[in-house]
């Protein structure tokens, strides 16, 4: 339970990079999920993680060979996730910005991501921060490929359509406070 607060009071503390102030619903979790074909989910990156919970369904999600990055910046939620995931071979956990994932995937030998899945609260970001690591998350995906991100406002939904190309909305009203999943087909 202290652990939980602890999470909670770090996403008070740092609303700005943190987006949110309430952990995820399972419905907003399982939305996410549902939208990777496991068939096809090789390589999954995570951006924003936070808590983890999200990641957890991911996991679930995806079969034994595949393999989860995660790129998270805030040291609480690091701490958190080294602990959380300790013994997930498939989770490789990156203590970096998401503008620095094509130094990672060089390094792991990624040539191509499947799935993106972000939590990242772009709304709160500059907009060139924004289209640059869109724009990196798209040219890591192969045709098809697919970006997901949930939101809790529909403004950035032209910028993705303009990035990405195709994109569809799915509202989740249980969820605090309601989001949107956003998920954006490389063409």
């Amino acid at each position: 339970m202290a652990d939980r607060f602890q999470l909670l009071k770090e996403s008070f503390r740092n609303l700005r990079n943190t987006g949110s102030v309430a952990r995820s619903s399972r419905y907003l979790c399982q939305a996410i999920a549902e939208k990777i074909d496991p068939s096809k989910a090789k390589v999954v990156v995570e951006l924003g993680p936070g808590d983890g919970v999200i990641t957890q369904y991911l996991l679930d999600r995806l079969t034994p060979d595949a393999k989860l990055m995660v790129f998270e910046i805030n040291d609480v939620f690091i701490d958190h996730l080294k602990t959380a995931f300790a013994h997930e071979p498939r989770l490789i956990l990156i203590p970096d910005s998401a503008t620095e994932m094509g130094t990672y995937f060089e390094q792991y030998g990624i040539t191509t991501v499947d799935y993106f899945v972000s939590g990242i609260p772009f709304v709160m970001l500059p907009e060139a921060l924004t289209i640059d690591i869109a724009s990196k998350c798209r040219n890591w995906l192969p045709k098809k490929g697919l970006f997901i991100q949930f939101h809790y406002s529909p403004l950035l939904i032209p910028l993705y359509r303009r990035v990405f190309g195709n994109t569809d909305t799915d509202f989740i009203p249980l969820n605090l406070p309601p989001a949107l999943v956003i998920t954006c087909e490389k063409e």
